[in-house]
């Protein structure tokens, strides 16, 4: 449910509380309707906003997909805007009435300031004129407003002219006084009412009051000569504290509408420089998602922009994370498109292993699993949920059938013996090469290694233990002898990381992420020798040479291991 939002007039639970309301006062034409549809839409896209969020969050807790949230369309927005619409012609109407009738009333009263001359300047007959020349100071003030620009110089001729008539005018002194007097009284009152103003603590209908006394000021007749300008200076002074006031409120407000809107084009500059085709992996994918749902809370958290931009940058900000999201959807549906094609291709090689696991062609069986094997390290990764099944699934055909070859073909325990004591031979010949390593040749060493190599199986329980022995050997001649000048490579890299690191460190990162990757592909490489070790037991001597193949290239392969992993450190 949407959060419920409360104005100083009601709650509104929801959006369409907010429309029934606007359709309420929508041909309502006052400064106070205007306000509350000002802000009755601001609430509607906020409690829409919300409905958005809610969904986006019920998805996260449900296991869903963010990337692929889109939300559902508002079908309560066209008749938001057709509200909105009616009050705009509706307001456009008043306006034009309003213009109409301003334009009426100026031409009014130029009609009475016109007649106000006449008996102003009729020097002989201004006496008999004073009835009808107050008559035309009620109508000018009577008739209505005129346009802002106009109102000045109506007035300051009508004052004029009043000043003028009544300094024309051959009255009795106490009359004139009285008139002064009670002008004076009022402008009095208007300056001490104004000065009140001044320290309001809402300078808002303070300012808006003073415009009421301005209005009032100029329909005012004069004061007694000496008093008229200091009358009027303590009336202005006044009046500059208010409108001081008023200005520093509305440069305050815009102090802030700017901070809000470099605030959230920085925000928007943010998003859109991320680089939506450097991204390829999950990890920088979920970390940049991180970056974006920040960039979004601090966004809510800022308030208006100016008016004239801040529809501008909420747009751009739309696209943008509406493009970042987008980006992330295509990326993981194609990741999602290629492990389901790894697992047909993975399910088919278990389909196949699982039609040979019974078999007794014992060579040909072990040549086509060892290949499928191979062909199975190529293959990427699947979904993670099947990833372990679908190699269990597998792995167990291709156990069944080697537990089998072993069974059957497990007879020939003395040539394993032998095979034993020739091993033995080796490691004693390495052993001795190895106290006297000053004189040791490589040659020697490789002489041996390949002798080795040319013995098939020993018993199973001893493997473990004579392999370990006989690779602990051939590893202190390969560090010590430096027999594929591993030392020369290494300090040779070291310097070529130097120059990387000169030329910046995203350089040196980038070299180091692409061993790492490297690293991970031979260690899995490793995995699979060894395994292939485990299933090829068999005692012919074509299986022998495959053995004995496979040791040699997993030896080579931790010696490669070992060189990357010196590579990784020198990248720290």
């Amino acid at each position: 449910m949407a959060e419920v939002i409360e104005t100083e007039k009601k709650i509104y639970a929801n959006r369409q509380e907010i429309i029934d309301r606007l359709a309420e006062i929508v041909n309502e034409t006052s400064d106070e309707a205007k306000g509350e549809i000002t802000y009755l839409k601001m609430l509607y896209y906020k409690l829409r906003q919300q409905e958005v969020d809610a969904e986006l969050k019920a998805l996260l807790e449900g296991d869903g997909d963010a990337a692929s949230y889109e939300s559902k369309p508002d079908e309560l927005e066209p008749r938001l805007r057709e509200l909105l619409n009616i009050q705009k012609e509706v307001r456009a109407a008043v306006v034009e009435a309003r213009n109409k009738e301003m334009a009426e009333n100026l031409e009014k009263k130029q009609s009475i300031l016109k007649e106000m001359i006449a008996i102003a300047q009729d020097a002989e007959g201004v006496g008999q004129q004073y009835n009808r020349f107050v008559e035309l100071q009620k109508e000018f003030k009577e008739v209505g407003t005129v346009d802002a620009q106009e109102v000045n110089t109506l007035w300051k001729q009508y004052n004029m002219l009043c000043e003028q008539f009544y300094d024309a005018l051959k009255i009795n002194k106490e009359l004139r006084d009285y008139d002064f007097k009670k002008n004076l009284d009022r402008k009095t009152e208007i300056c001490e009412e104004t000065e009140k103003l001044g320290e309001a603590e809402d300078i808002i209908p303070a300012f808006r009051r003073l415009q009421e006394l301005h209005e009032e000021w100029k329909g005012l007749g004069p004061v007694a000569p000496a008093l008229r300008e200091e009358i009027w200076a303590r009336f202005k002074a006044a009046s500059t504290v208010i409108n001081k006031r008023h200005q520093d409120h509305f440069e305050a407000i815009k102090a802030v509408e700017t901070a809000n809107e470099q605030g959230k084009t920085e925000i928007c500059e943010r998003i859109e420089a991320i680089d939506l085709n450097a991204i390829t992996s999950v990890k920088d994918w979920e970390a940049q998602t991180a970056a974006v749902l920040a960039a979004q809370e601090e966004w809510r958290k800022l308030g208006f922009a100016n008016r004239k931009v801040n529809n501008q940058l909420f747009e751009r900000f739309r696209q943008a994370c509406d493009a970042f999201f987008k980006a992330k959807a295509d990326f993981f549906r194609s990741i999602r498109d290629e492990q389901n094609a790894n697992l047909e291709k993975k399910v088919a090689l278990c389909e196949k292993a699982e039609a040979l696991k019974d078999s007794t062609e014992w060579r040909k069986t072990s040549d086509l699993l060892v290949n499928m094997q191979k062909e199975w390290k190529t293959i990427g990764p699947v979904p993670r949920k099947m990833s372990n099944q679908v190699w269990e699934r597998f792995r167990g055909a291709c156990d069944v059938f080697f537990a089998a070859k072993e069974k059957a073909v497990g007879g020939e325990r003395a040539e394993e013996t032998a095979n034993l004591e020739k091993k033995q031979s080796v490691i004693d010949r390495l052993k001795a090469l190895a106290d006297d390593l000053a004189s040791a040749e490589p040659q020697q060493v490789r002489d041996l290694m390949a002798e080795w190599n040319a013995v098939g199986h020993v018993p199973f329980k001893e493997k473990d233990k004579l392999y370990a022995a006989y690779k602990e050997l051939v590893d202190l001649f390969f560090d010590k002898l430096d027999m594929k000048g591993q030392k020369a490579r290494l300090n040779n890299y070291k310097e070529r990381v130097k120059t990387m690191a000169s030329e910046g460190k995203q350089k040196v990162e980038t070299e180091r992420q692409r061993l790492q990757r490297q690293l991970e592909r031979l260690q899995t490489d490793l995995k699979t020798y060894e395994n292939n070790l485990g299933f090829l037991s068999a005692k012919s001597k074509g299986g022998n040479g495959m053995v004995a193949l496979m040791e040699r290239k997993k030896h080579e392969l931790q010696t490669e291991i070992e060189e990357i992993i010196a590579k990784i450190n020198l990248c720290e």
